[in-house]
């Protein structure tokens, strides 16, 4: 197109014919857009330079037609009118970089983009003008009006494309909980079904096996000493009897749920909390992350076994009605506490540490290098804190 562009000056330069301005702006602006397609379409600049690949297209597709739109101030001839409607002509021109700006950018820079143009175009139009009147005020309020349509159009996009993120947002944040409870569910499913099968294989093979210990031993009894090759065969069946049933615990113990490795440490803390609150008749708060750091896990056990022994402190003597446990990571420090409101006490020297557990608690947090703060008045309930830097327990093996 640009070949035909210079084609038609050469011609009409050698003819002497009036120069067509307007047909060569549109050759050259056919140009520009069969330019700017290829430039879209060639994947291989793309990837080459990255981040500035739109950007550029953006610029050029804004800055090369406006500046194209000036060849007809070089006419002398062009009209007022007609100045009128080739600045419309604009319009459906940058509304393509107007719209590609609002979706992939801030409103601020759609604003830049509108000033620029409306500048740009004034800039030409004001020279142009020998003087300005009523006559000419409609064409130099063209590009305000334009400018005003671009803002329009622009702020619509940009917050259509703002809810549209947001959604977006909510809609990953709801499939993440929704799988989180799924696994939740799965998990506590499964570990109901293990439990189950631990509590019909206690009711028949442990009970079976333990029935025919006991009438081993009968027997062995009952027949004396006057039968040894018998009794050798006893002591073998009672041996591999005994093997079976030791077995048979052992795989039982492992089959029961344990609560932190299977459920996690937020189930866990929940199952807890629960069973607490229905024995000790009182309403609990909880406050649980919805995720927790893997280098949490070595401290875990710990942590549940705390809360599970303060817990077991509130329901037998704290005769409180609301209790608070929350767990936080702030940062690297990982934070368990629980509160009451129920009966307290005096001071640590003045009651025995092993009535409340709390020698045992203040062990179980050093295990994990942890710090445990015991605050109580009576009255007016405990509290009870446990943090723990993670960077302390990346190395920690329960």
């Amino acid at each position: 197109m640009l070949y035909f562009a210079a084609l038609s000056l050469f011609t009409a330069w050698q003819t002497g014919e009036v120069i067509n301005l307007s047909q060569i702006q549109s050759y050259v602006n056919l140009a520009i857009n069969g330019i700017l397609f290829g430039y879209l379409s060639w994947y291989w600049l793309e990837n080459k330079i990255s981040r500035y690949y739109l950007p550029l297209a953006l610029v050029a597709a804004t800055i090369l037609p406006l500046f194209t739109n000036l060849i007809y101030l070089a006419d002398p001839l062009e009209s007022a009118q007609m100045t009128i409607i080739r600045s419309w002509f604009l319009f459906p021109i940058l509304i393509v970089p107007l719209v590609l700006i609002a979706w992939q950018y801030r409103f601020r820079v759609v604003l830049a983009f509108i000033f620029l143009t409306t500048i740009i175009e004034l800039s030409t139009l004001v020279p142009r003008l020998k003087y300005i009147n009523y006559e000419t005020l409609p064409i130099l309020g063209l590009p305000l009006i334009r400018a005003f349509a671009f803002g329009t159009v622009g702020h619509v996009i940009t917050r259509l494309i703002a809810t549209q993120r947001e959604q977006q947002r909510k809609l990953v944040e709801a499939n993440m909980k929704l799988n989180e409870h799924a696994n939740a569910l799965e998990q506590l499913t499964v570990s109901r079904e293990r439990n189950r099968l631990a509590r019909d294989l206690h009711d028949t093979l442990a009970h079976t096996l333990s029935g025919l210990t006991v009438n081993l031993e009968a027997i062995k009894i009952l027949l004396g000493e006057d039968h040894p090759q018998i009794k050798s065969r006893l002591d073998h069946a009672l041996d591999k009897t005994r093997t079976g049933l030791r077995d048979t615990r052992r795989a039982l113990k492992d089959l029961r749920v344990k609560q932190v490795e299977d459920l996690g440490l937020k189930l866990a803390l929940e199952n807890l909390a629960d069973q607490a609150a229905a024995r000790g008749q009182f309403d609990i708060h909880l406050t649980l992350p919805d995720m927790l750091p893997e280098s949490s896990v070595p401290i875990e056990q710990v942590y549940y076994r705390i809360a599970q022994e303060t817990l077991e402190n509130i329901v037998k003597h704290a005769q409180a009605s609301q209790v608070k446990l929350s767990l936080a990571v702030e940062g690297s420090v990982y934070t368990l506490k629980i509160e009451d409101n129920g009966t307290g006490f005096e001071t640590l020297e003045e009651r025995s540490l092993d009535t409340l557990g709390i020698q045992g608690m203040q062990e179980r947090a050093a295990e994990c290098e942890g710090e445990l703060s015991v605050t109580s008045e009576p009255g007016k309930g405990t509290c009870i804190i446990i943090e723990t830097e993670l960077s302390h327990v990346q190395d920690f093996d329960m």
